[in-house]
């Protein structure tokens, strides 16, 4: 099977003298593997395309047995210059592809993940995210997409409204563990109110205060081109991305160590 479509390239890697190989992520398939026989030294066939974070139009057959993809040709649209110029960008970038790969999406559910790491590639060259923040905020956001999107309108014990036994005035970063603020349910996806974090024994939730919930919301409703504005408390900061690295560990069996997703 033969097919052309847009593609970002997530890796490249070398094999033999001349071939190369390459993990494209296509906005209607998902992430796929191909080799380009004699891609080192071709300057017509993938001018310019051959690199991580391009941008192109790709056209992709099979070798006779169907048993790999081959790359037959590469249109260069975007190479994100004000990425390439800037190194503390492209490590946030390489957070971000390193997601992308390690979730192993497919054909279904590829466009939306497809467009979000675009919006995201596009407001990180034009502006500034700050670096303790991009990652959490693309790895929360891709999961959402992925159907996990948390349920913050209702606690997940009692079916009531999640908030509304939190006082007007309450701060909206808390420390205090018990009867401080919510609570955040990675098993069942959702809040634990206030009342519910005080019964102890039939479910276990993550601390979370009322600023940390409401910028949990935030995010599920915002798109990357919000994300430069967004700015929180080093406590806010610091419960969030706990409360998004077990929900991610739990449902997507993912978890950061020594600078990759590993499975578990």
């Amino acid at each position: 099977m033969e097919f052309t479509e847009k593609a970002l390239v997530l890796k490249v890697g070398r094999f033999r003298e001349t071939d190369i190989w390459l993990r494209l992520f296509f906005a209607g398939r998902g992430v796929v593997t191909a080799f380009a026989f004699g891609g080192s030294r071709s300057t017509r066939r993938f001018c310019g395309c051959l690199d991580q974070l391009v941008l192109g139009t790709f056209r992709v057959g099979s070798n006779r047995r169907g048993t790999y993809k081959v790359l037959e040709e590469g249109t260069l649209l975007h190479a994100f210059p004000g990425l390439r110029r800037d190194p503390r960008k492209l490590g946030l970038v390489a957070h971000c592809l390193k997601f992308v790969e390690a979730v192993q999406i497919g054909s279904q559910g590829a466009r939306p993940v497809f467009d979000l790491l675009l919006e995201t590639l596009g407001t990180l060259e034009r502006s500034e995210v700050g670096a303790e923040l991009l990652p959490l905020l693309f790895k929360a956001k891709l999961t959402f997409e992925q159907g996990l999107k948390p349920d913050l309108t209702l606690c997940v014990r009692c079916g009531r409204p999640a908030w509304e036994h939190v006082c007007a005035d309450h701060a909206p970063v808390v420390t205090a563990p018990s009867g401080a603020g919510l609570g955040f349910s990675v098993e069942r996806g959702g809040l634990v109110c206030a009342s519910c974090c005080d019964v102890r024994g039939d479910i276990e939730a993550e601390p979370l205060s009322i600023g940390a919930a409401r910028a949990l919301e935030w995010i599920g409703a915002s798109r990357p081109a919000d994300w430069p504005r967004l700015s929180l408390e080093p406590e806010m900061r610091r419960q969030l991305g706990r409360v998004v690295d077990r929900f991610v560990a739990y449902h997507l069996g993912l978890r950061w160590e020594h600078g990759m997703y590993r499975k578990i």
